[in-house]
């Protein structure tokens, strides 16, 4: 880990820490995520994934104001229309034939690391799925409707 750290920043890292305060940070957003959004436990890694790349991309007070991915590369992390709430209805574009419907519904899960696009939850297919055409629905959340039905959950 050291040398791809090193080599992806060109900075070395004199002492390896862990912060635990902040992983009981990142367990207080997933139960409020998964809460809100009215999901199942199952989906507790893609809420923990999402919460780490929010908490990377805010700005904090004991940084002096930066965000910690400005801290670290040296480049201020501005790209916040990607953000959307997590556990959103989403409705995402595929290309089947002329008469198949031309989005499918799905929960938003959250941002792909890679490749530009959404982490989205397909609910007929019951598995992640990825897409960058997509219409974000963020005033109703699909409160426990299609997750009880099913017990398919994140593999």
């Amino acid at each position: 880990m050291k040398k791809d750290d090193r080599t992806q920043t060109g900075k070395r890292i004199k002492c390896l820490r862990t912060d635990n305060r902040m992983n009981r940070t990142l367990l207080e957003k997933v139960q409020c995520m998964l809460s809100n959004a009215g999901l199942d436990r199952k989906f507790w890694a893609e809420a923990v994934i999402y919460a780490c790349h929010l908490v990377n991309r805010f700005p904090s007070t004991a940084i002096d104001g930066k965000t910690p991915m400005e801290k670290w590369f040296g480049k201020p992390a501005t790209d916040y229309d990607s953000l959307h709430v997590f556990g959103s209805t989403a409705y995402y574009h595929v290309k089947e034939s002329k008469l198949d419907p031309r989005a499918n519904k799905a929960i938003f899960m959250g941002i792909t690391s890679g490749i530009k696009g959404y982490r989205l939850w397909c609910l007929e297919a019951k598995k992640i799925t990825f897409s960058r055409d997509v219409i974000f629905d963020e005033s109703t959340l699909l409160k426990k409707v299609e997750t009880e039905q099913s017990d398919g959950g994140p593999k």
